[in-house]
């Protein structure tokens, strides 16, 4: 869920839990935070844990049920936004975990729902470091990028690349899948080609887009591929 809420106000959604086991199961919701490894993958926190967290701000309804083998329930939250709140990103991720297990913090079996709720006023914005490029071992190109967000939501940046030889004819294409940066986040990804290429000079063209803003970045480079 992404959501972006006005101060003093509040928004939310509906998930379906269903107990896909063989015995009635009583499930509890667990609103927990969540930061991302060095390589962009989620990591579950405990709840208000970094400052970012929604857990105080955050109600089910309901919160605790009971389910039948192969029954269903609706469970509906809400995020209360305080009147005083500066304009940023908070986050959580919702487990919905047998009662039992309500005072652990990983839940291995449940599938988490990841939580988004930006605070308006809202600046998606990203920033493109200058590409670097060679070959591997296959003769492949590999590009790396510096990417990072820097306004005051997570971008999902997506993109492509074309390379072109001096004469301009295209080589070599492909696209970049959606890659996750929280405010303030950076690092670096690497895409591949699959054609075989000969060391030198080329032109590289790069494009990259996020979610929740209108600009588009586009510049070409000239780059040497060596390996």
């Amino acid at each position: 869920f992404i959501l972006e809420i006005e101060p003093g106000q509040r928004d939310g959604g509906a998930i379906t839990v269903t107990n896909a086991s063989s015995v009635p199961t009583r499930y509890l919701a667990i609103a927990q935070d969540w930061v991302h490894d060095s390589q962009g993958g989620l990591m579950p926190k405990p709840a208000n844990s970094t400052s970012a967290s929604i857990a105080k701000w955050i109600k089910f309804n309901p919160r605790e049920f009971t389910l039948p083998p192969n029954g269903r329930q609706v469970v509906r939250f809400s995020i209360s936004v305080p009147k005083n709140a500066v304009p940023e990103e908070r986050r959580g991720v919702i487990f919905f975990a047998p009662a039992f297990q309500s005072s652990g913090l990983a839940v291995k079996t449940q599938i988490g729902v990841v939580i988004y709720a930006a605070i308006k006023p809202i600046k998606r914005m990203f920033e493109v470091g200058l590409p670097k490029a060679s070959l591997n071992g296959a003769r492949q190109a590999v590009i790396t990028i510096d990417l990072a967000a820097i306004g005051n939501a997570h971008c999902r940046l997506t993109g492509q690349f074309r390379l072109s030889d001096p004469s301009g004819k295209v080589v070599e294409e492909g696209r970049i899948t959606e890659e996750v940066f929280l405010p303030g986040e950076r690092r670096t990804i690497a895409v591949s080609g699959n054609k075989a290429l000969a060391p030198g000079a080329y032109r590289l063209h790069l494009e990259m887009e996020s979610y929740g803003t209108t600009n588009v970045f586009r510049r070409d480079y000239e780059i040497q591929l060596q390996g």
